[in-house]
């Protein structure tokens, strides 16, 4: 539409004159025909100056453009200039379609703005100056040329708004400052036609110096070219360091690649399956834009690592380099160079290679700050939620629970406290599988959490217990409202594929501030009333004589607590022998409580104390850390001997676990092989999918894994060759009683075959008398320890034990 304005413009103004009288129809066709001459030559003459994406074209065009005004009147110079300049610009600059309307209907606006503006001034002057030209037609001269120069300003700046960037009109005063160029022009172009009038063959030295001026002017432009184009790249580096992500940054480097090489559009295509993206971004929108599509074959070479200038006629103007970024091989291109700014070159494609190299590196470096961004969201969503169902798991549930208490507090209300636990799911498992008991407990937590609908959260404390917290006003009843209505949610019918299953919840709940004001207490509130509601209707409310806890025993608990964040609990080990050779393999690591007023305390009292406080799992750590430092420093020492660690129930629900213990082993110095941790059967068996996930990271380290207890879990044979397993540990209630019972016996028999079977190492604890141990030594068992061999003992005294025992190894015992 503007290029349409502009050539009806043209032709009015035409009109114009020829009404007044300025249009000659007797000309001397050798000037005419030197004047198009003239005007197609100098239309492949043009120094172009930058001016951000846009730039202002100065070309000699404008030497014949003054002629023609003091020569000829003004319509025969429109007429002329342009389908004469349009022939220049067509054959020597290759421009087509509307890049040439445009720029032919420009050359028009340009000499009917000169001819109406000298016509304005000096009317009497035009055609008429070969007797001279006074003042009046210097001025009149003057003003034409810088006229149709700010008019060719203005409508340049207009299409690339219009087409291009609304914001170029902030930059048109820049575009503006190269006027004087016109006025040097001009003045060259005024003697120049003064020395032609008195002398024809001065018009050869005129046309020297005007060349010699304009190449003179080109390499001046082209060295400003070439700093311009280090503080763009400097600039351009100095963009992408702002950038933060790489979504933001891709659009940084378009919207760069865009101002630098005066592009209308930028795209980055990278491959995206057996299609092509394309991430866009155009000035008249101003939005970066994603697309799929298919090769285009054009770009084939850069995507093999070679760019590509594609020519005008080729099917439009464009540049294609290739960028490479963490890992991945895409394209860099620019397309539709913008009206006036001198088209696509050899030379600005060696530009945009060093603009994809700084792009490259810094798109790579964003792409790896983005995916260890990911990976560590992953991870502390790992570590914060259950990986069966989704749910925050115990750890985030005590911290959202105490944000919540902190707020009410605050605000004066009450929060209620669920503890949730599917009755008889036990058989569920035994009697449909795992993977119907999973898709039970994915069930419930997505019940849970439609009922709650942002009004609360649900958590997955383990197995098949749920937890809850709702804001409440701090009464029992509002607590009590909310448990029954949670625990008809779950007790809905519920279709599982062809079944149809009909859980039954218990639920025990706790309020605050009635029933405590920290995350811990009102948890185990609710797990108390939990238990009781097993007992009664399977809704119960926190009652202080439901709790089993004496203040002796939470004294305990709380003596306990200290002595955690104190680390003042000690390490025992026990050694582990191989029966058949009499030589030490190793140590289990069995945590001692040595109270300040009350002595030892035995361990089946304050491990059951610790579970149940939440003080497990930094209790675990601690003893792992201490028994991995004691196994490096007997390794010094010359003991190659592995230390077993006992895992709490609920540490494989956490995962973290596996980065906690590889940090450990790096810190000690310890391989990974060298540690054992020992899991229960009950342990795996209670979350089988989150529990295998915490496994695997584990065997990937290569850390040695154990099943305690084994026997007593009774349904674990049939998974036990799915799991990462290296050995298993016969529980003491079978190997103790081998000597008298003829079936214990039988069990310790066949649970040694089937590990050899499986390639697991045996190990047999609880080894009392001498008869069991030679038994075992025949049987093939690998490992035995147990008190025939030492009780647990401290540090000092188990080195001591050891180092007498390497100076005199006893095969058999008896």
């Amino acid at each position: 539409m503007l290029t349409v304005a502009m050539g009806v413009a043209s032709a009015a103004v035409a009109f114009l004159l020829a009404g007044q009288g300025f249009f000659a129809f007797a000309l001397n066709p050798g000037w005419l025909a030197g004047l198009a001459v003239l005007f197609f030559v100098t239309e492949g003459l043009t120094v172009h100056v930058r001016v951000r994406r846009g730039a202002h074209g100065i070309n000699v065009s404008e030497i014949p453009m003054v002629g023609g005004l003091l020569a000829f009147d003004p319509v025969t110079v429109i007429v002329v200039r342009a389908l004469a300049g349009g022939a220049g610009i067509l054959v020597l600059r290759r421009q087509r379609g509307q890049k040439l309307a445009f720029n032919v209907a420009l050359l028009a606006v340009q000499a009917s703005v000169g001819g109406l503006v000298f016509h304005t001034i000096a009317p009497r002057a035009l055609g008429t100056t070969v007797h001279g030209l006074d003042p009046r037609d210097w001025l009149a001269t003057y003003a034409a040329m810088i006229s149709a120069d700010v008019v060719a300003a203005v409508l340049l700046t207009a299409v690339i708004a219009v087409h291009d960037d609304p914001g170029e009109w902030r930059r048109l005063p820049a575009a503006l400052r190269s006027t004087w160029v016109v006025v040097v022009t001009t003045t060259v172009a005024m003697i120049s036609f003064l020395a032609v009038v008195e002398a024809r063959w001065a018009l050869a030295l005129v046309g020297i110096v005007i060349v010699v001026l304009f190449l003179a002017y080109r390499a001046y432009v082209a060295l400003g070219d070439g700093n311009a184009e280090v503080e763009q790249l400097y600039a351009f580096t100095r963009a992408l360091d702002g950038a933060r992500g790489i979504d933001e940054l891709v659009e940084v480097v378009l919207d760069q690649a865009r101002d630098v090489l005066r592009a209308g559009t930028a795209e980055l295509v990278v491959a995206h399956g057996t299609e092509l993206r394309h991430t866009r971004l155009d000035g008249l929108s101003g939005r970066v834009t994603a697309t799929l599509g298919r090769d285009d074959d054009w770009l084939r070479p850069a995507l093999l690592g070679s760019p590509v200038l594609r020519p005008e006629e080729a099917g439009g103007e464009a540049m294609a380099v290739p960028v490479a970024f963490g890992g991945t091989r895409g394209v860099l291109v620019v397309t539709d160079s913008l009206a006036d700014a001198g088209g696509f070159s050899e030379a600005k494609l060696r530009l945009f290679e060093a603009l994809a190299n700084h792009a490259g590196a810094a798109l790579g470096r964003a792409d790896l700050v983005d995916r260890l961004r990911r990976e560590a969201t992953e991870k502390e969503h790992l570590a914060l939620h259950d990986t069966l169902s989704g749910l925050p798991n115990r750890r985030y549930f005590h911290e959202l629970l105490d944000a919540e208490l902190a707020t009410a507090r605050e605000q004066g209300t009450g929060v209620a406290v669920l503890v949730l636990d599917l009755d008889r799911f036990k058989e569920i498992n035994d009697a449909l599988g795992h993977e119907t008991g999973d898709a039970l407990l994915r069930e419930v937590g997505e019940r849970l959490r439609g009922h709650l609908d942002g009004r609360g959260r649900v958590a997955r404390l383990g197995g098949d217990e749920f937890a809850v917290l709702l804001a409440t006003d701090g009464t029992a009843e509002a607590a009590l409202a909310v448990a029954a209505q949670v625990a008809e949610v779950v007790e809905r019918p519920i279709l599982l594929g062809p079944l149809t299953l009909a859980a039954r919840a218990s639920v025990g709940v706790a309020s605050a501030p009635l029933h405590g004001d920290d995350s811990q207490t009102l948890t185990r509130h609710a797990d108390v009333a939990m238990y009781a509601a097993k007992d009664s209707n399977g809704l119960r409310l926190y009652d202080s004589e439901l709790d089993t806890n004496s203040p002796e025993r939470l004294a305990l608990i709380a003596d306990l607590r200290r002595a955690v964040e104190r680390r003042e609990l000690e390490v025992a080990y026990q050694p582990k022998v191989d029966p058949r050779t009499g030589q030490v393999v190793g140590a289990e690591a069995l945590a001692r409580w040595r109270h300040p007023e009350r002595g030892p305390i035995p361990p089946d009292v304050f491990i059951p104390l610790a579970e149940h406080s939440g003080l497990v799992w930094p209790l675990t750590l601690h003893v792992l850390e201490l028994a991995l430092r004691r196994r490096a420093d007997w390794a010094r020492a010359g003991h190659d001997l592995h230390v077993a660690v006992n895992l709490s129930p609920n540490s494989l629900l956490d995962a973290a676990l596996p980065e906690l213990v590889a940090r450990l082993l790096a810190e000690t110095g310890n391989p990974a092989h060298a540690l054992t941790l020992e899991i229960t059967e009950s342990t795996i068996l209670a979350d089988p999918a989150g529990s295998r996930a915490t496994l695997d990271r584990l065997h990937a380290l290569g850390v040695q894994l154990s099943i305690d207890d084994f026997g007593t879990g009774y349904s674990s044979l049939g998974r036990l060759r799915e799991l990462p397993i290296h050995e298993v540990k016969i529980d003491k209630s079978f190997v103790q009683r081998m000597a008298v019972d003829h079936r214990d016996r039988a069990v310790v028999r066949s649970a040694v075959q089937l590990g050899h079977a499986l390639d697991m190492r045996v190990v047999a604890e609880g080894v009392e008398d001498a008869d069991t141990y030679a038994y075992l030594a025949d049987e093939g068992c690998d490992v035995v320890q147990g008190y025939l061999l030492s009780r647990p003992l401290p540090p000092e005294e188990f080195s001591s034990w050891m180092n007498a025992r390497s100076r005199n190894v006893t095969h058999t015992y008896g």
